[in-house]
């Protein structure tokens, strides 16, 4: 989160080209990639010529402040369902992309895996994430800092699939199913709506509504 408040705070002085440029409003960019203000006043002043776009940003390098290993053809604001559809071969990795990310082409490696994180979370595994932490820092590094559809298609597959797997396995794919949370009382609220008795589950999948008319047929 700090390296992406960095990112962010860079990034204003390129959204807005009047913004002044000052040491107070970057010190913690400065901090965080222990150079100094006129470095980063230099870069900024550099690319509002170049009216490089803002949206570019979000494909930096959280770890290290290097432009060169930015790719300034990933701009926003694309659509990209079609790619992204081509490009990721299962239907996990294809929805994860598209509800996190939408249009963008690559992402940095904070944002992808705090993505992750939060779907460990939904699926009702919130430890899967810390247990393969270590793994995770090494994807991370092996792609230097930013996952691309073209280049890291089947890492980020792999890792998708291995988040669905674990969730799986205690019976919840958020990626999938939806739940939809009642006001009051659970049992209560579904036997007003069907008048016919039901058996609850703390963990309830679509394959409980087969037998449901109108939920099938929708």
């Amino acid at each position: 989160m700090q390296s992406s408040s960095c990112i962010k705070a860079i990034g204003s002085f390129i959204r807005n080209q009047k913004k002044p440029i000052n040491s107070e409003d970057l010190q913690n960019p400065v901090n965080t990639y222990e150079t100094d203000f006129e470095f980063l006043k230099a870069d900024i002043m550099q690319y509002r010529t170049q009216r490089i776009k803002h949206e570019c940003f979000s494909v930096l390098h959280p770890w290290a402040y290097d432009l060169d290993k930015v790719d300034f053809k990933y701009i926003m604001n694309n659509d990209l369902t079609a790619k992204v559809c081509s490009t990721l071969k299962t239907q996990s990795a294809q929805v994860f992309w598209l509800t996190f990310f939408k249009s963008q082409a690559a992402i940095s490696a904070d944002d992808f895996f705090g993505a992750l994180r939060e779907l460990a979370n939904m699926n009702k595994i919130p430890n899967h994430y810390d247990e393969h932490l270590p793994s995770y820092q090494q994807a991370a590094i092996a792609c230097d800092f930013v996952f691309s559809l073209d280049q890291h298609s089947d890492s980020i597959q792999a890792m998708v699939q291995h988040v669905v797997d674990a969730g799986s396995r205690v019976g919840y794919n958020a990626l999938h199913d939806q739940v939809k949370i009642y006001q009051g009382d659970f049992r209560t609220e579904t036997i007003k709506i069907t008048g016919i008795p039901h058996q609850l589950s703390q963990n309830p999948r679509m394959a409980n509504f087969e037998s449901d008319n109108e939920l099938r047929a929708i």
